[in-house]
């Protein structure tokens, strides 16, 4: 069985670079793939050809951190309908299980497997094949992937856990302590996180039992197309489809019209179909909105101004005025009360 991985992280990593159709002819040397081909919403990669594609971004950055660096670009909401599972779910452990689970519609560079220990989990990274010149920018991309996670959940600072990895110490190894916090220790067997219960414990601050189900339900119909080798096709809803487009392109306000070109339909039939699945989209935008504010406003190094503009507000007004609507209380305030906690 041959897996197709989303091309939503080679279009992140693509825009790192600042790379645009007319200077990335070298992002894509030595595949098949196209400027227009990254570009498509629903579109997949093979494994050889994104394999490729990171290397090709290692020559052209010119530095070992990439990996490190483009992890910086990594929130929640990147990571499709499982991020907007793990965010919309009661708490990390949860979300742990459900890597876990549909971690393989993400990536397939891991198998992913979790223990439950006497005062928390140990999460696990197994290798699906030989990751060689790619081990560490692969490894600190995935784990920058799942450090969004906690992070939206904790101050990375907060977490007292332990991080091992499965290769030599790198020269830059100290920035490791910036994106995985201060316990972590190289030259181990398997690459693995260890969780204490007080992390695992922690609520969403987003939680939504309704959206967190219709977001299990599409990684569960992903996994499944995985598992028939139809991924590169999968049968999704008109609210999973939205959640999908949003969630995988952040740092823009999606309008009504917006998405509905997108998805070739007018805006009315956009309205119809996502009230037959039980929802409106004002309410899929604004979770996915809550979700990415929170996780930003963890990040002390972010202004409340600099935030608005991450999230495609034309000005910090109205991010704060919705932000007021969303959560009862000023982006300050809400930063206040987390460094309080």
């Amino acid at each position: 069985m041959q897996k197709h991985p989303a091309s939503s992280y080679a279009r992140i990593l693509f825009r790192h670079l600042r790379l645009s159709e007319e200077t990335g002819a070298a992002y894509f040397a030595g595949t098949n793939v196209t400027y227009e081909e990254l570009m498509t919403l629903d579109g997949t990669l093979s494994q050889q050809a994104l394999s490729r594609i990171y290397r090709n971004a290692l020559a052209i950055y010119g530095r070992d951190d990439l990996g490190l660096s483009i992890g910086r670009q990594l929130r929640l909401s990147t990571h499709g309908a499982l991020g907007v599972a793990t965010s919309s779910g009661p708490d990390l452990r949860t979300g742990m299980y459900l890597l876990e689970k549909y971690g393989q519609t993400r990536s397939d560079f891991f198998d992913f497997a979790l223990y439950e220990q006497k005062q928390g989990m140990r999460l696990t990274f197994t290798e699906t094949f030989d990751l060689a010149d790619l081990r560490a920018f692969i490894t600190e991309s995935v784990l920058s992937g799942l450090f969004s996670a906690i992070t939206f959940f904790t101050e990375i600072e907060a977490f007292n856990g332990q991080v091992n990895f499965a290769y030599p110490r790198p020269r830059y190894w100290q920035q490791y302590r910036q994106h995985f916090g201060s316990r972590v220790s190289f030259d181990h067997k398997v690459t693995e996180v260890i969780f204490p219960d007080d992390v695992l414990s922690l609520p969403s601050p987003t939680a939504d039992p309704a959206l967190h189900k219709q977001a299990v339900a599409m990684c569960e119909r992903h996994l499944q197309g995985i598992k028939t080798g139809q991924a590169e096709a999968p049968v999704l809803s008109t609210e999973e489809m939205v959640i999908k487009l949003m969630s995988e392109n952040p740092g823009k306000i999606w309008s009504l019209d917006e998405v509905a070109a997108k998805m070739d339909i007018s805006a009315r039939t956009l309205i119809r179909r996502l009230a037959a699945d039980g929802t409106q989209f004002q309410t899929l935008r604004d979770n996915l909105a809550k979700e990415q504010a929170v996780t930003y406003l963890r990040d002390d190094r972010l202004s409340v101004e600099s935030i608005g503009y991450l999230m495609g507000f034309s000005d910090a007004s109205s991010f704060r005025r919705s932000f007021k609507r969303w959560f009862g209380e000023t982006p300050s305030q809400y930063r206040g009360k987390i460094n309080r906690s």
